[in-house]
């Protein structure tokens, strides 16, 4: 084995075997390589550690006399707080599938020391989280990455469930040619943000209802000036869209903190009593819009413009004649 070859085994050694907490001896060292098939002296061991360092990485060495010298690797990326919180990420992430899950958690635990690793679990188990079923989502969203970058339009076919729970092409295997802009997270889901020619708008899809998509050779068509992706997916609820409308809502002031996380911290109080709050919020109207605002009835209401009123009071009687069984 090269001398390279020889320290690339040693600092991988390290990397997955020692840790702040964790050393391991010259001697322990040396019987790694005898195992390996190379007998690397002691002055030779040293040269090596040596050289890591000299080449940038934080390896820690303490030399005790008449007992040992202990190596450790201190160069983590990642602290062990940070790498939980990805994997709770990963584990939660409904639009990435049960066994990706396990593996992109498997490879973000190896980040970290051997002291961290074996205590670093999802929060919730992936076994327990509602999953998508699409295998090919990572390779669907490195795709449109692709397609983003070559500035090419993509087809796809886009996908439902029946009542057999069969994953079936919408509208017949109808193949969507859309111009791709972005990807936004929104909900534990993943949505393609781009213009759909079939909709001639800029329209939403979900990553895990879509096939694998075919990158064209046509040039996209260029964003709106005024697309703002991180904008569209406040305004938007669980990406349904509708026209956007600046309304008004009264809530009790105990309801400040859901309307901000749904709409952001740029909304805009207008009034303030001791039993209510006038807040301007700019959504786009959708049915899921009225069933966030049903959930909080008595509590919250839209006050303006009068036609998003009558929409509301509309729906409002509407799934009060359904209750009743009113025809």
């Amino acid at each position: 084995m090269s001398n390279k070859s020889r320290i690339l085994l040693l600092l991988k050694y390290l990397k997955e075997n020692t840790d702040e907490e964790r050393s391991v001896t010259a001697g322990e060292l040396r019987r790694m390589f005898r195992a390996e098939g190379m007998n690397v002296t002691a002055p030779t061991l040293r040269d090596d550690i040596a050289a890591l360092i000299e080449a940038g990485y934080d390896i820690g060495v303490e030399e005790i006399s008449g007992v040992a010298t202990y190596y450790r690797y201190l160069d983590r990326d990642w602290s062990a707080s940070e790498i939980q919180i990805l994997i709770d990420a990963v584990s939660s992430s409904q639009f990435i599938t049960r066994e990706k899950s396990r593996q992109l958690i498997e490879r973000l635990s190896a980040l970290a020391g051997p002291s961290d690793r074996a205590d670093l679990e999802p929060s919730i188990r992936v076994e327990d989280q509602v999953k998508a079923p699409n295998e090919n989502i990572l390779y669907i969203v490195q795709a449109i990455r692709e397609a983003i970058r070559k500035d090419r339009k993509i087809r796809f076919e886009h996908y439902r469930y029946n009542t057999r729970m069969e994953r079936v092409p919408k509208h017949d295997g109808y193949r969507y040619t859309v111009s791709p802009y972005a990807m936004i997270w929104k909900k534990d889901r993943y949505y393609l943000i781009g213009w759909s020619e079939k909709h001639g708008r800029v329209a939403h899809f979900r990553i895990d209802r879509m096939g694998m998509p075919e990158i064209t050779e046509e040039p996209r068509i260029p964003a709106p000036e005024d697309l703002k992706p991180e904008d569209r997916s406040s305004k938007i609820f669980s990406m349904f869209d509708g026209p956007e409308e600046t309304v008004k809502l009264r809530c009790v002031p105990e309801l400040l903190d859901q309307v901000i996380d749904q709409f952001g911290e740029k909304i805009r109080i207008t009034k303030i009593t001791p039993n209510h709050l006038d807040i301007l919020v700019t959504v786009r109207l959708s049915p899921t819009f009225y069933g966030w605002l049903f959930q909080y009835a008595g509590e919250m209401t839209v006050i303006g413009p009068y036609h998003v009123c009558g929409q509301y009071a509309e729906k409002l009687e509407t799934a009060l004649d359904d209750v009743l069984g009113v025809d």
